[in-house]
């Protein structure tokens, strides 16, 4: 995976050149001299390589200066880039000289410089998406406005009031309409109330007569239902005949109103809806009862209804409701407005207006009262600031709103302006939602008299299979470029044209066919869910399983989609099958409980009243007690105040405040001494806050630090500020301001939405669930759209905003959002999904039965943004396949026979050569081990170790269990199971279990636990018996306890994760040692062991580098034999049961070596100590074991040191060497009766786990 999101242009083949060349247009993009350059490149062109081309080629040639040079973006992160690619190219000096800048840092810089001029203090505030939302709560509080919570939006309490009224003002702000615009181009209230009056008639008659409280609509079955029903409908039509007359007879001022002028013309219309209904009901299809309650009561939520997105009275209600809500609104947004007025605070939206007033000359002197009368006319200042640069350059333009696109015209329009270079993309235009244009790359056509345009269509990224893919399907109401692969001919076939060195390293493929770059998989053929699906596609590509793709990484894969329910979903999967996996940003928009606290110790640091927040930190960070917060807060004042105040006697634990008030204390010091980047660094090293975060909070607080770092050359964020925390908090969120993107990981699979994959690629991508379904199905369409109704209502250019369609721009963004994810793909693109059947099943009113019953005057759909997604996209596939019939390929049969295929079975042994085996499905075998674990917690796995065996296979009629397959299981339990304890079926009594007795302790004796109970008996029964938890570490003699802990990882962790590595490993037949080291990262991802990955991965490298004296092949190249060999051996002397475990390898010696082919037991030490030939009483057993197992005799036994030694080897023993059976079983016996009384007190001592007991010397 690359952020760059593209391959670079050829290099210059000057010897000792590092200067790239440009490739197809990029040229006519350096070599332009127009006032204005509008650089339309698409995907994977090199957009930003091509403006740092020509940034590069106008410093070195002198025809500007680098301080004259200004470089403008959105995101905080990609100015941050844009900073780094310009140092790498151009030496430090040059590149510090440039101002690079985000839309908003820049237009801070420019009002507070002239914030006297403007009438503001320098220190004016920046009213952020948090304290807009107070400020709007605040005058909800203490104005008495006349409206209430709408219906549709939430359940009506004051924070969902609060959160209804910031929504609309952030919307109208973004969109630059002022509170008197809506004032003055919407009816006034009483005309609106007047208008929903007719709009509740209507609603009431439909709910009366069209619903299925009429009978003749509820069972529809003879003419008379048929004849009533009509009736109905002709009685609503009369109703809508009324509303009309009603306002025919209401006063001119009412009935000239262009709002009700539009519903009159509507409600026309709806009469002629109803006239088509009344022809369209039919008891040959009984679905056609179903249309009056839902065209006209908007009953649409219903299963046999909801094909149906908007209906012709949906619009209406939601058109006037919208409408009078808004009227409201519009008192709350003008006191916002004067509020910020009356405290010279800017939100954001009002940062660009007024920077852009500054730069065209219409903010000034003259726009305000009380100005000093020798200030310069706002013309010599806007001329002032324009003169600072000679060259603008925007990335992004498709991304710019009304606002932006007024800022950059008005800096650089004219002749004594700077020249503009404005790239972007308008096929990755998917923020139209936060008021972007799409067609403002266009428009600066008509604002420049010279102006070139040119767009960029040679990839540089992605196979021309999957540029095809994007290139032929139907983007609906737009066109979108042709993208071409670079050096490679139209048609021509996969490779033909390209390096040899494209692929990543699978081995010698020059005589394969080329592999599949494009893969359709039909999502509704397999039964599996789509999430299903996807982790079995990704399990093949991993494993190297796929038909016609080489083996990928995990750093190869990523999963992209549309919602973060879907990405959740995926990853819930992937977490299934233990597949590693990371989601990017924050699934459903929230920040950890972890996280959260983070940023509630920031947020106290820069507003220590905000108790809360603090409340929290004292809770989460320094773990105090409820009865101790209660304490504080009894007290009066700030909670803030009562942690500085209260006294040490008060509190159960005051160390636990002691150290909050030291923190505290010292990091208000740092605030106001450090930069942001140093102060952070200071902040985590004090608190060291990430000691209680999780593993995936941990990697937030580095993104913390990034983000820290791309910010901290703004001017507005230089130091700890409520401003900072406030822009931390909506990057970590994905705020409205922030356009945030994921980063890609090299041991997980990145699963992520389109909006967060933009600007990465990776070698493989998945887009699953593309259907209309998941994509554009609205519930209620009209609802959605409101903002859009009431901007069409604005528009004087659309007609009637009740007839007209806003779905075309949505569903062109749906298209370019679609085209975003299909174009992160370099080499391999996999496509799941299915056709939406906008008709139905049987029972099911269609949409094309409804859509017959609109006028022909009503231009939009009952199926609302309707797409016909895959349908689309199954086209283009074929068209793409026509050309490519290698590489472009359905894959569904495929992935339905692996979807199908069991997962493997994990062996339960319940006994060894005359009893029986008991084989469970991997999935099965977690399930059973998980129900294990709960009985086991809850106290009712009663201890039944040797309950009956399994018995042979059963009729399965007679058990009552049968397989997927319809055959009888394999062995079935007969006895296993909490009911089957009775006296036949266990070792001891159930009598005596009722009673309480004693019942002798399961245990499992390992070398590590025999040589513990050799050193001291107390310590193997603690760690191998109860398995007790050690002392706290202690470091550097603090004696805090818990909070101090060890870099130095556990040998038993280490040799755990090995040891399952290499069964892994010879389950899988892996053989090479970097499929043995993605083996070990994917068993410590899985179980949140990272912290151990150096060391589990020497300990693989030490395994490939181990051999024995006088044998050249190195150990993993033995042929291996078995892998965690269980074994048991029966009726040993002085053991009460049988004695059982696992031999970690059985191999066969190279013919080459001693031994000649003959059998060798090894067990893999990751210890740091050697084991002597007399003292292997773990060897003698397993010789012993694997010689009754095997027909063949063991010739030598040993072991494999992996572990940190002085360099890894294996250490082989005769038979003879080993120590002789009375020792192993004298052994076994001691382990085998284990007391925690016995103590052996020594010098080991001092390094015990226990100490605290107190049972060693002093």
């Amino acid at each position: 995976m690359a952020e760059t999101g593209e391959r670079e242009p050829e290099r210059s083949d000057d010897a000792g050149s590092d200067r790239l060349e440009p490739r197809g247009n990029q040229r006519a993009v350096i070599e332009s001299t127009s006032a204005c350059t509008s650089v339309d490149a698409g995907a994977g062109t090199g957009k930003t390589t091509t403006m740092l081309l020509r940034l590069e080629r106008e410093i070195e040639s002198g025809d500007v200066d680098p301080e004259d040079v200004l470089v403008l973006t959105f995101a905080n992160e990609a100015a941050g880039n844009i900073r780094d690619a310009v140092s790498e190219r151009l030496d430090p000096e040059t590149a510090a000289a440039i101002d690079v800048y985000t839309y908003h840092s820049f237009c801070y810089r420019l009002v507070r410089e002239y914030a006297y001029f403007l009438g503001y203090s320098p220190e004016f505030e920046v009213v952020t998406e948090r304290t807009r939302r107070r400020i709007v709560g605040r005058l909800l509080a203490e104005n008495e406005y006349d409206f209430a919570a709408p219906r549709a939006t939430g359940d009506g309490s004051p924070a969902d009031v609060v959160d209804s009224v910031d929504r609309f003002i952030r919307a109208m702000s973004q969109e630059d309409i002022t509170p008197e615009t809506l004032r003055t181009e919407l009816p006034d209230v009483r005309t609106l109330e007047l208008l929903s009056e007719f709009v509740l008639w209507l609603e009431r008659r439909a709910d009366e007569e069209l619903s299925f409280d009429n009978e003749a609509l509820r069972y529809f079955t003879d003419e008379t239902h048929l004849r009533d029903a009509g009736e109905s409908l002709v009685g609503y039509g009369k109703l809508l005949s009324y509303c009309r007359e009603k306002i025919v007879e209401a006063p001119a001022a009412f009935r000239d109103d262009a709002v009700v002028r539009d519903v009159d013309r509507y409600l026309r219309i709806l009469q002629r809806c109803v006239t088509n209904t009344i022809e369209t009901l039919s008891l040959a299809e009984p679905t056609t009862k179903q249309l009056p309650r839902a065209l006209f009561g908007n009953e649409i939520w219903r299963t046999a209804t909801d094909r149906i997105e908007q209906s012709p009275f949906g619009r209406l209600k939601h058109y006037v409701e919208f409408l009078r809500l808004a009227r409201h609104y519009a008192d709350v947004y003008a006191d916002y407005h004067e509020y910020l007025e009356a405290e010279r605070a800017l939100d954001f939206d009002e940062l660009v207006r007024t920077a852009t007033g500054l730069v065209d000359g219409e903010t000034g002197p003259s726009s305000r009262s009380g100005t000093d009368a020798e200030s310069p006319p706002p013309e010599t200042v806007a001329d002032e600031i324009a003169g600072r640069w000679e060259r603008v350059y925007c990335d992004e333009f498709q991304d710019t709103d009304e606002t932006q696109f007024a800022l950059i015209t008005a800096l650089t329009s004219g002749s004594d302006r700077p020249d503009l270079l404005a790239i972007g993309d308008k096929d990755q235009a998917i923020y139209g939602w936060r008021g972007t244009d799409r067609e403002g790359l266009d428009r600066l056509g008509a604002v420049y008299d010279d102006h070139e345009s040119i767009e960029l269509e040679l990839n540089f990224r992605s196979r021309q299979e999957i540029l095809d893919l994007t290139n032929h399907c139907d983007y609906g109401p737009q066109t979108s470029k042709t993208l071409r692969e670079v050096d490679r001919r139209s048609g021509a076939a996969d490779g033909e044209s390209k390096a040899a060195d494209d692929e990543p390293e699978t081995g010698d493929e020059s005589d394969a066919t080329p592999p599949d770059r494009v893969i359709k998989v039909e999502s509704d053929e397999i039964e599996r869910s789509s999430a299903e699906q996807v982790s079995t596609a990704i399990s093949r590509l991993l494993n190297g399983e796929c038909e016609n793709v080489p083996r990928r990484t995990l750093g190869d894969v990523a999963v992209i989609v549309r919602t973060n329910r879907q990405a959740r979903a995926i990853a819930s999967e992937l977490r299934e099958v233990q597949i590693p996996c990371e989601i990017s940003g924050s699934p459903r928009g929230e920040i950890s409980p972890g996280v959260r606290t983070v940023l509630s110790y920031l947020r106290v640091l820069v507003d220590p009243s905000a108790d809360v927040h603090l409340r929290r930190v004292l809770l989460y960070r320094y773990r105090l007690s409820n009865d101790d917060l209660a304490v504080l807060q009894r007290r009066e004042g700030a909670l803030y105040d009562a942690v500085f105040e209260v006294e040490r006697d008060a509190l159960e634990r005051p160390a636990r405040l002691e150290r909050a008030r030291t923190h505290l204390e010292a990091l208000a010091g740092m605030r106001d001494v450090y930069p942001l980047t140093g102060f952070v660094r200071r902040f985590r090293a004090l608190t060291r806050v990430e000691w209680f975060l999780t593993t995936e909070e941990r990697g937030e607080i580095d993104r913390l630090e990034r983000f820290v770092e791309a910010y901290d050359t703004d001017a507005t964020l230089r130091a700890l500020s409520p401003e900072f925390v406030d822009a931390l908090e909506r990057t970590l969120r994905g705020g409205e301001r922030e356009r945030t993107r994921a980063s890609g990981s090299d041991d997980c699979v990145d699963v992520m939405t389109v909006h967060q994959a933009k600007g990465l690629e990776f070698d493989t991508v998945l887009v699953p669930y593309l259907t209309d379904e998941e994509w554009c199905v609205e519930t209620d369409y009209a609802q959605r759209a409101r903002y859009q109704l009431l901007a069409a209502t604005l528009d004087d250019e659309v007609d009637s905003p009740l007839r007209s369609d806003p779905a075309a721009e949505t569903v062109g963004e749906e298209w370019r959002v679609l085209h975003v994810a299909l174009t992160r793909a370099e080499n391999h693109l996999f496509v799941f999904g299915s056709a939406y059947d906008y008709d139905g099943e049987d029972g099911e009113l269609g949409a094309e039965t409804a859509t017959a019953c609109l006028a022909p005057e009503i231009e939009w759909s009952v199926t609302g943004e309707r797409m016909d997604l895959w349908s689309s996209l199954t086209e283009s596939f074929e068209r793409v396949r026509e050309t490519y019939p290698e590489t472009v390929v359905d894959r569904t049969d495929e992935i339905a026979r692996s979807a199908d295929s069991r997962p493997g079975t994990i062996t339960y042994y319940a006994g060894i050569d005359d009893r029986s085996i008991e084989p469970l499905e991997t999935r099965e075998a977690i399930e059973t081990v998980h129900r294990l674990g709960r009985m086991l917690r809850d106290g009712t796995l009663l201890p039944a170790a040797d309950a009956a065996d399994v018995t042979d296979a059963v009729d399965s009629a007679a058990v009552g269990q049968r397989d997927r397959d319809d055959e009888p299981r394999g062995p079935v339990p007969s006895g296993r199971q909490a009911s089957a304890l009775t006296n036949e079926t266990v070792r001891f009594p159930v009598e005596a279990l009722a009673g309480g007795a004693e019942t002798p302790v399961a245990m499992r004796h390992s070398y590590t636990a025999m040589e513990t109970h050799g050193t001291c008996p107390r310590k193997h029964y603690l760690d191998h018996v109860v398995r007790a938890v050690d002392d706290p570490v202690v470091v550097g003699g603090d004696s805090r306890g818990a909070e101090t802990l060890s870099d130095d990882p556990s040998p038993r962790v280490v040799g755990t994760v090995f040891h399952d590595v290499a069964e892994e490993a010879f389950y899988r037949e892996y053989s090479g040692r970097d499929e043995w080291r993605e083996a070990a990262v994917r068993q410590l991802t899985a179980r949140d062991l990272e912290g151990y990955r150096e060391a589990v991965l020497a300990c693989v490298d030490r395994y490939f580098e181990a051999g024995a004296p006088s044998i050249d092949r190195p150990v993993a190249d033995w042929d291996l034999l078995a892998a965690e060999l269980p074994f048991s051996l029966e009726e040993v002397d002085g053991v009460s049961g049988d004695v059982v475990g696992y031999v970690d390898s059985v191999r066969r010696l190279p013919d080459d070596g001693p031994g000649e082919g003959s059998l060798a037991v090894l067990d893999y030490k990751a210890t740091a100590e050697r084991i002597d030939p007399d003292e292997a009483v773990q060897l003698a057993l397993y010789a012993r074991a694997c010689g009754r197992r095997f027909e063949e005799s063991i010739a030598t036994a040993g072991y494999v040191y992996v572990g940190d030694l002085d360099g890894p080897r294996v250490d082989l023993f005769e038979p003879d060497e080993l120590p002789p059976w009375t020792a192993v079983r004298e052994t076994i016996e001691a382990v085998d009766d284990p007391a925690y009384a016995e103590t052996t007190p020594g010098g080991h001592c001092r390094s015990c786990s226990h100490r605290s007991l107190g049972c060693g010397p002093t």
